[in-house]
């Protein structure tokens, strides 16, 4: 550095010196030439050391310009990453509010003013059945087709379509000529058999004895083939004023429900016209089709459980056909059902389910705990916490006497099996649906 001064300060004495002295000689003009280049190689250098410098000053405020990108960056990162955290915990609140729309809560005193009863779901062995579909039908052995024994005229109606008659209940009342006729002669054999009883055998004479008693019993007989009770008759014969002839009440032979009355007012009815259909349907059948080639290895009287829509019930296994039917090639299973509440009619059709020598493993829960979801599936609902409570669709694979065996659920899973209408109501009030989880 001492070298680059010294110059400077020569040449500005020289400078200096050369506007007030003037030089003599060439020896002088070299070295102030010699000088005058040295300072100007001088200033040069330091130029280009001042552009140095400015370049290196750019360089360092374009490194800082970029460090400030850097970190202008990395906090719009930050705030990306921050923005995206609270959108996933939003996110994460809604679906927890979504999954609290499909739970019903419950108080402690709600639960015990609904006797809630919840169990615990596990397996338990279950006889096999065989499932077959079959037809609600008329108990062909307490089944009348009431009619009348001769050409009738219809006087006047008792009972009408769907009427619940007892036995002896009068139900149409009918006049027939040819009653009228039966009655004339039954009149007047009676008087005969009366007079000839009165003078006894030896008076009266065996033969004309005998007689008269074959005459009025088959003038009886004849009058009781309409229908008549014993009661009638004695009325006709006795108090004939009384009664008009040929004029009778038809009645009910047995208790039932009348199923047909294809008749009218003032109609004639021929004797091979059906007046009445009388159905006992306290005890009605279902007649199932057994496949020809399933074997069934139950005894008659064996408890069978069988479906008609909705609801379960109960009947004995009465009869199995041996032969096939020519149409279905199936062979045919009678089962008789108590119907004494009458909440079976013929037409129904049912799903039977024929019990098996065979066991398995299976989930049974009791009927009480089943549901009807919103889309008309069978479901039950679950205990998902102390107090929660939420409905899930199963599917049920067979039916037992109070009991279905369903599958859906895990083994273990709490389900409420008592209290279930309430919550199905607090559902139904709610709005849920158990497909919106």
């Amino acid at each position: 550095m001492k070298l680059q001064i010294l110059p400077l300060v020569i040449s500005s004495m020289m400078v200096s010196s050369m506007t007030n002295v003037a030089f003599a000689g060439e020896n002088h003009e070299e070295k102030i030439n010699t000088v005058t280049n040295s300072v100007s190689e001088m200033a040069e250098h330091k130029d280009h050391e001042g552009d140095h410098e400015e370049h290196e000053g750019e360089d360092d405020h374009q490194e800082h310009e970029g460090e400030d990108e850097h970190e202008e960056h990395e906090e719009h990162e930050i705030e990306d990453i921050d923005h995206a955290g609270h959108e996933g915990e939003e996110e994460h609140k809604e679906e927890e509010h979504k999954e609290e729309e499909g739970v019903l809560h419950l108080t402690p005193e709600q639960q015990s003013m609904i006797d809630l009863e919840v169990t615990e779901l596990k397996q338990e062995y279950v006889a096999n059945t065989q499932n077959i579909y079959g037809e609600v039908v008329n108990n062909r052995y307490k089944t009348s087709i009431i009619s009348a024994q001769s050409d009738v005229k219809v006087i006047r109606r008792h009972a009408v379509l769907g009427d619940h008659v007892k036995k002896g209940d009068p139900l149409v009342t009918l006049f027939s000529d040819e009653l009228a006729d039966r009655f004339t002669e039954l009149r007047n054999n009676a008087k005969e058999w009366e007079l000839v009883k009165s003078m006894g055998k030896s008076l009266s004479g065996k033969q004309r004895y005998s007689r008269a008693e074959a005459n009025f019993r088959q003038s009886v007989t004849k009058v009781i083939a309409f229908g008549l009770s014993t009661d009638e008759i004695e009325a006709q014969v006795n108090k004939p004023n009384k009664n008009p002839l040929g004029q009778f009440i038809l009645k009910a032979p047995h208790s039932g429900i009348i199923q047909q009355d294809n008749f009218l007012i003032g109609q004639t009815v021929t004797s091979n016209e059906s007046l009445f259909t009388l159905v006992d349907e306290q005890d009605i059948w279902v007649e199932a089709q057994l496949p020809a080639d399933q074997q069934l290895d139950i005894e008659k009287g064996t408890e069978i459980t069988l479906t008609v829509g909705d609801e379960s019930y109960h009947g004995t296994l009465l009869q199995i056909a041996h032969n096939l039917s020519e149409v279905t090639r199936t062979r045919m299973v009678r089962i008789s059902v108590d119907n004494r509440d009458h909440r079976l009619h013929p037409g129904q059709f049912a799903r039977v389910f024929m019990p098996t020598e065979t066991f398995s493993l299976q989930m049974v829960l009791p009927e009480t705990s089943f549901t009807k979801t919103p889309d008309g599936d069978w479901g039950v609902f679950v205990q998902v916490d102390e107090g929660e409570y939420k409905l899930e669709e199963v599917e049920i694979l067979g039916e037992m006497v109070g009991s279905r065996i369903v599958s859906g659920l895990g083994r273990g899973t709490k389900v409420v099996t008592s209290g279930t209408f309430f919550l199905a109501s607090e559902q139904a009030k709610a709005g849920f649906d158990i497909h919106n989880h």
